[in-house]
């Protein structure tokens, strides 16, 4: 397991992720919305490469940070995406941050593992703060593949101080924030769990092409998660993964509807994990009765 590698600085997201949306459909016009950012940060007189800005920072860093989908013309912000910006409109940079912050918790638990090895060390030294050395050592024994030099660790660390998860009172100590944490770990989703529900089947309906057909699940998700968004809940794919575990054991013994998931025949970007098995494909399908 490596931390992912990011190109773009955690201040440019709200931007870049603009640039995406306002352009959806149009390449040309996207790039050099994002060209055109990206120059305006740096110094005048140097001229940045259009393709690096792109391809070589912005498409992989919202990639990596899960909130865009879909390639060339077809790109476009996922739900993600768009709850990000929906936040930012709605209650300005705190609330986009918060936001952001959830889905880095998210990413960084699952992909990075910083913030865990940083609360194991902070309760096992019973001390706030945490030194890098540290970290690095805690992180290698979980089977991350990094060390103190580390460009990948250093470039993900900004990312977690910009939204508060972290903190650095010192140049080589670091302290998690506690109070954060624990209000991520303890937030449910925002909509209720029968709108949920409803909206899931609804929109399976949509995708299905005959009964019982297997689709890939990220589509459902993104229009599960759009639809909520669009009605005013601030409802992520972390949002969607913890409902849908809630209605997978509630149908669990129910006998009129059946949810079935399928693993992908070869790596597949967009799954899902359901207790630690990925999952690409889904189907839903009404259990007929037995007659008479």
């Amino acid at each position: 397991m490596k931390i992912l590698i990011m190109k773009a600085a955690p201040y440019m997201i709200l931007e870049l992720s603009k640039c995406v949306e306002k352009n959806e459909g149009n390449i040309p016009d996207m790039k050099n919305c994002i060209h055109s950012y990206l120059q305006g940060l740096s110094d005048r007189e140097k001229q940045r490469n259009i393709r690096s800005d792109v391809y070589g920072i912005t498409f992989p860093s919202l990639r990596k940070l899960k909130l865009i989908i879909g390639r060339g013309r077809f790109l476009q912000l996922n739900s993600n995406g768009k709850l990000l910006l929906k936040s930012y409109s709605s209650g300005g940079f705190d609330k986009f941050k918060y936001q952001f912050g959830r889905i880095l918790y998210e990413i960084d638990k699952r992909k990075c593992k910083v913030v865990p090895s940083l609360l194991e060390i902070s309760k096992r030294e019973k001390r706030d703060t945490v030194t890098y050395k540290q970290l690095v050592s805690t992180l290698t024994n979980k089977g991350v593949e990094t060390c103190e030099k580390d460009e990948r660790l250093r470039k993900w660390l900004p990312f977690l101080e910009y939204v508060d998860l972290i903190k650095k009172p010192e140049k080589t100590n670091l302290m998690v924030n506690l109070k954060l944490i624990k209000d991520y770990k303890l937030r449910k989703p925002t909509a209720p769990f029968k709108l949920f529900e409803e909206t899931l089947f609804e929109e399976y309906k949509k995708s299905e092409v005959r009964d019982g057909i297997y689709v890939p699940i990220y589509k459902l998700v993104m229009k599960v998660c759009t639809t909520l968004i669009q009605e005013g809940y601030f409802f992520s794919t972390y949002d969607f993964e913890a409902s849908f575990v809630a209605l997978l054991n509630k149908y669990s013994s129910l006998e009129r509807k059946k949810i079935l998931l399928s693993q992908p025949g070869k790596r597949e970007e967009e799954g899902i994990y359901i207790d630690n098995t990925y999952y690409y494909f889904i189907s839903i399908y009404d259990i007929k009765e037995d007659a008479a």
